[in-house]
């Protein structure tokens, strides 16, 4: 396997205002205690982009509704049966990493460094986290609090603590909004800039080590993601997005991935050993949805060992999804995800090869082929999870696999097929996949309470507390529930 660098996460050590971040430990010392102004922006930045990592390396009801995991006692969320399913994903997106981001800026605008080139980059990547963390809000429910945004004021009513009832702001619009705010902070990337020493945030910067140019990389590769998003609802706007990004811009390696590498120790460990092996909670099994298609192939997928363990069997199996599964008899989640110190990603090589092999598919202008890309992104993931180059020739040489006679009765169900595979433990993307692709096939549970969940509830906070303006965001997306299609969701 390539070696891929996994970026050390040095997070939050506020000792003074001149403070350095030395190291993730110190994300323990809460930066919101101290005045404003008195601590140095890269604490919060670096709070932040741990928070919004966790989010989406956790979150096992995107795991578990895109069928990765099966449940063995409670139901709840693969009958898709979860009443305020939304609250903790809203609440942690905007209080832990948006309001985080916030105070960065505000710091940076008021306590401008001798090296105005430093501070560009380092608003610029304020600006890149920050669009990413609302891409997850806006294709999560619809409308949501953004006001205030649109001109990227300091006091966003969305952000201000004072507001209790913050207006929601059309989706569309505000997804729209978000890809003006990406290009320009893109634009203001410099990584030659005048500098003593730091080009951005330093060793605050958890994703890339104070590595500019790929955060370029990374911001591209997000537009990219975001532009496909589209690419049903605006197929035009969508064909330019992704036509307008240079290839050598996007993320081209294992070596090039936007990820946090967690540490051994608590609290800054991988949120799922905390959820899953220190918790000792034995609620998942491997699903058999996933195991079924890995398993489908004459040559079993590779990957599955790396996966998932062995079963009480001494071979690989999953529950099936939606009843009840002994714990004990079935592959559970494999040592490496399970590991305190495994990864948590936001984008990476494989998800942009596949990306761009549905771009060719949707017939956009991009190099190379839609094989290419294909087999680019079977390779990628492969390389990633340490599978042996010899078993992923034999693999991509099966003929179910190889993509002149892969399964799938069109290019977009060939290439949603190894995508699904690809996003293990990327429960946030394969759900957001599967909306778009409506393929793989799922399997239904026994006792479903509702059709499949395409969106996230509004929390029941909101109602109480925001109901005027959650009753018109709930109106004008055509209804607060779970089967509720965005506006970006249309086939």
């Amino acid at each position: 396997m390539k070696k891929y660098i996994s970026k050390t996460i040095l997070a939050a050590s506020v000792l003074m205002a001149t403070a350095c971040v030395d190291d993730l430990t110190s994300l323990n010392v809460n930066p919101k205690a101290y005045q404003s102004g008195l601590v140095p922006e890269g604490p919060f930045f670096a709070n932040a982009s741990r928070n919004v990592v966790d989010q989406v390396t956790y979150g096992m009801n995107f795991k578990i509704w895109s069928q990765q995991f099966a449940q063995t006692t409670y139901f709840t969320t693969s009958n898709y049966t979860l009443t305020d399913v939304g609250s903790g994903f809203w609440s942690s997106l905007y209080q832990s990493v948006l309001i985080d981001y916030k105070e960065a800026k505000k710091i940076l605008t008021d306590n401008p460094s001798f090296y105005a080139g430093v501070d560009q980059n380092k608003m610029a990547q304020i600006e890149i986290m920050e669009v990413f963390t609302y891409s997850l809000l806006v294709t999560t429910y619809g409308d949501i609090p953004y006001s205030g945004a649109l001109n990227t004021s300091l006091k966003a009513e969305a952000l201000d603590p004072d507001n209790l009832t913050p207006a929601y702001d059309d989706g569309e619009e505000v997804f729209y909004d978000l890809l003006d705010r990406l290009d320009a902070a893109i634009a203001d990337l410099d990584p030659d800039v005048d500098n003593g020493g730091d080009l951005g945030f330093g060793a605050s910067d958890l994703l890339f080590g104070d590595d500019i140019t790929l955060w370029i990389k990374f911001a591209n590769s997000l537009k990219l993601r975001m532009g496909m998003f589209i690419s049903d609802s605006n197929p035009s706007l969508a064909k330019s997005i992704v036509e307008s990004i240079s290839a050598s811009d996007l993320i081209t390696s294992n070596a090039e991935i936007a990820q946090l590498q967690y540490l051994s120790t608590t609290p800054n460990t991988n949120p799922i050993w905390v959820g899953l092996i220190q918790s000792g909670r034995e609620d998942y099994v491997a699903s058999n949805t996933m195991m079924d298609i890995m398993q489908e192939p004459a040559v079993d997928d590779p990957r599955i060992p790396e996966y998932y363990t062995l079963d009480n069997f001494g071979g690989y199996s999953g529950g099936t999804y939606g009843t009840s599964n002994a714990y004990v008899n079935f592959s559970k989640a494999g040592a490496k995800v399970t590991s305190a110190t495994w990864p948590g990603i936001l984008i990476d090589y494989t998800e942009v090869e596949f990306l761009l092999a549905e771009a060719l598919a949707k017939g956009f202008t991009v190099a190379g082929t839609i094989a290419e890309h294909y087999e680019n992104g079977i390779r990628a993931s492969m390389d990633y999870w340490g599978v042996a180059e010899a078993d992923a020739d034999l693999y991509i040489a099966d003929p179910d696999v190889a993509y002149a006679t892969a399964i799938g009765s069109t290019d977009l169900q060939k290439i949603a097929r190894q995508k699904y595979i690809a996003m293990f433990n990327r429960g946030f993307e394969a759900w957001g996949d599967y909306r778009r692709f409506d393929y793989p096939v799922y399997n239904v549970p026994p006792n479903p309470g509702g059709p499949f969940p395409v969106r996230y509830t509004y929390p029941v906070a909101e109602q109480t507390s925001n109901g005027e303006s959650y009753t018109e965001a709930a109106a004008a997306i055509g209804g607060d529930d779970l089967d509720v299609k965005l506006f970006w969701d249309v086939n």
